[in-house]
C-alpha cells in the first residue's frame, strides 16, 4: 500500500449520478490488480473526516493512469464529483485482495448496476469471459466491456437498452458452462449467485460492498458474517473479493 497525491485527467458524468473519473499515477497504478480499491480523501479538510473507498474500475499500467467508476450517494462522493481535471486527491492503495486469474478455465462475469465497476479491468485480464451486465435502466461503460469479450449480454429492467430482465436469468440458464464465476452487485443478486454456484459445484467469487471506516482491517465497521457462525470477515482486509464458501449472505 503506498500513499501518492495524484493528479486529476477527467470526472464526468457517464449516466445519472454515475462518475467515471481518471487519475495519474505514478507508483499505486504499478501494484493495483483486479478487485482491488483505493482510499481516497474527499478533501483537504476534515470534514468529511473519512477516506471513501473506490473499487479500481480500469488501469492502463504502461501510462499510469486509474479508471474510477463511483455513484454519487452522499457527502464525500458529492465532493467528488465536483473535482475539476488538474486538481489533485490523497490517495491510499491498493488496498485489499483481489479476484484470483484463472486464464485457462471457462470463466463468466455478472455485474448490476455500479457493480460493474470492478469488472472491467477483471473482464480484459481474463480476456475471454463472458459477460453479464444488468441496470435498472441507463446503462454506462458498455463500449469498453465489449472490446474485452465477444459474449456480452446486457439487461434493462424496463427493456429499454439490450434484453429485458436480469443477468441472473440467463446466468442460470447457462451455469454448467462454466468453471467459474465472479460476481459484483447488489447483495440479493450476490446471494442468489452464491446459492446457485455452490448448487451447481461451480467456483464463485464475490466483490463485497460494505461502509468502510480505516481500509485496513482495524476498525471492524467493515465486518460480514462468514461462513462460520462464530466468524466475521473485515471486507477492507480479509476481502472485498471472497470465495462464495467464505462468507454468509443470509439477512
Amino acid at each position: 500500500m503506498k500513499r501518492e497525491f495524484c493528479k486529476i485527467l477527467s470526472n464526468y458524468e457517464v449516466a445519472d449520478a454515475v462518475y467515471k473519473m481518471v487519475i495519474e499515477s505514478k507508483s499505486i497504478s504499478k501494484e493495483a490488480l483486479p478487485g482491488q480499491f483505493l482510499h481516497i480523501k474527499p478533501s483537504q479538510n476534515y470534514d468529511p473526516l473519512l477516506r471513501r473507498p473506490i473499487s479500481i474500475c480500469d488501469l492502463e499500467q504502461d501510462k499510469g493512469r486509474i479508471t474510477l467508476l463511483y455513484r454519487v450517494c452522499g457527502k464525500g462522493t458529492s465532493l467528488f464529483s465536483g473535482i475539476k481535471p488538474g486538481d489533485y486527491l490523497d490517495i491510499m492503495g491498493p488496498l485489499g485482495k483481489g479476484f484470483p486469474i484463472f486464464e485457462n478455465k471457462r470463466t463468466s462475469i455478472i455485474g448490476g448496476g455500479i457493480g460493474v465497476a470492478p469488472l472491467l479491468y477483471l473482464s480484459k485480464r481474463l480476456k475471454k469471459a463472458d459477460i453479464y451486465l444488468g441496470f435498472k435502466d441507463e446503462v454506462y461503460m458498455i463500449e469498453e466491456f465489449m472490446s474485452c469479450s465477444d459474449d456480452i449480454y446486457i439487461y434493462t429492467e424496463n427493456g429499454s437498452r439490450g434484453s429485458k430482465g436480469y443477468p441472473m436469468e440467463a446466468l442460470e440458464k447457462n451455469i454448467s458452462f462454466y468453471d467459474v464465476v465472479y460476481a459484483c452487485g447488489p447483495r440479493k443478486m450476490l446471494s442468489a449467485i452464491k446459492r446457485l454456484c455452490e448448487k451447481n459445484q461451480v467456483e464463485c467469487y464475490l466483490s463485497m460492498e460494505e461502509r468502510m471506516g480505516c481500509g485496513i482491517g482495524a476498525c471492524l465497521v467493515c465486518a460480514c458474517q462468514s461462513s462460520n457462525i462464530e466468524e466475521y470477515k473485515k471486507v477492507c482486509s480479509d476481502g472485498p473479493v471472497f470465495n462464495s464458501k467464505e462468507v454468509s449472505l443470509d439477512d
